[in-house]
């Protein structure tokens, strides 16, 4: 690819301790110009952190045999994989996925509806895991109000989308060195993670310091090297569509570990099950019509779930639902 001159080469830093006007400027100029950034001050307790990480790691220490016990289905998203599926190219890398705590409160036909198989030879994952995400959630919806008013829009705006019981989640990814599938798996792998955006919202990532993670900017792959204490923060298909287009989802990649293993969490900051997606009126003019048609979020999500999990046909994409022009 020809490259053009980039107004700036590497990923924009957000301090969320900073004056909330100038958050909210930093935030919008991210969203727009990388949909990356790097998250610092945001008030995460480092020890939590820590014990997170430490938990992660000590799962995907754990042998062969007692992690593919957990393994996941199409029945039941949560759990762990070797073998997932990105752009129907399977990943060099195993994940865990811990689900929304929804027990009492699923809806039929759920694509969420399921109990994560927490392992009982690491006990602590479960309580860890859970203040993770619950911290992950609050932060996100501050987030979400920044992401509103940098289009304009009323600092609620988005927050419809997520009332009753939204489907965010906790991903535990470990890229190692030597393919986890080998024995098991029907075609090679190539990246840690190839090429893609993420479906939902807003993706907080936390990670081992090590880097791995590529952003396409300017048609450059460019490294996101992590801040010390700090979290990568990603915009999704959904803030693409609510901001018609004002802000792209970014195609970002890992590569695959060939001399260190890498560790990651991510958290999926995601919309209720029953929420309908659309550009918001703010960012819809005579100049600029509406370019997305209403997108239900259960399917959309139920159809990326089927192709990360096994091949079945093209992955569904955002572009998927734009209206003709």
């Amino acid at each position: 690819m020809n490259a053009r001159p980039p107004s700036q080469t590497t990923v924009p830093v957000v301090d969320l301790s900073d004056p909330p006007q100038a958050v909210a400027g930093q935030v919008s100029r991210a969203c727009a110009d990388w949909g990356f950034f790097q998250l610092v001050g945001h008030g995460l307790d480092p020890a939590l952190l820590a014990a997170v990480t430490a938990e992660a790691r000590a799962f995907f220490a754990g042998p062969p045999a007692a992690k593919r016990a957990l393994a996941r289905s199409r029945e039941n998203p949560w759990g762990y994989y070797d073998r997932e599926l990105t752009k129907n190219r399977r990943d060099k890398k195993e994940i865990f996925d811990i689900g929304p705590d929804l027990a009492a409160e699923r809806v039929a036909g759920d694509v969420f509806a399921g109990d994560t198989p927490f392992p009982d030879w690491r006990p602590q994952l479960k309580p860890v895991a859970r203040a993770y995400v619950a911290a992950c959630e609050a932060l996100s919806f501050r987030l979400l109000r920044l992401v509103a008013t940098g289009l304009g829009a009323p600092a609620d705006a988005l927050a419809e989308a997520f009332e009753g019981v939204h489907t965010s989640f906790l991903r535990l990814n470990h890229y190692p060195t030597r393919d986890p599938a080998d024995a098991t798996a029907d075609r090679p792998a190539g990246l840690g993670i190839h090429h893609h955006t993420d479906a939902g919202a807003l993706t907080l990532l936390l990670t081992d310091g090590r880097p791995g993670l590529e952003v396409l900017k300017d048609d450059v792959w460019r490294p996101v090297d992590p801040a010390p204490g700090g979290l990568i923060v990603n915009i999704g298909d959904m803030a693409q569509v609510w901001s018609n287009d004002a802000y792209r989802a970014p195609l970002h990649r890992v590569l695959a570990m060939e001399a260190e293993e890498r560790l990651s969490l991510a958290y999926f900051f995601n919309p209720a099950y029953a929420a309908v997606i659309r550009p918001l009126p703010e960012v819809v003019r005579p100049d600029a019509p509406a370019r997305y048609r209403n997108l239900g979020w259960s399917e959309f999500r139920r159809r990326r779930a089927e192709g990360d999990f096994a091949d079945h046909g093209a992955e569904v994409q955002i572009s998927d639902y734009r209206l003709p022009a």
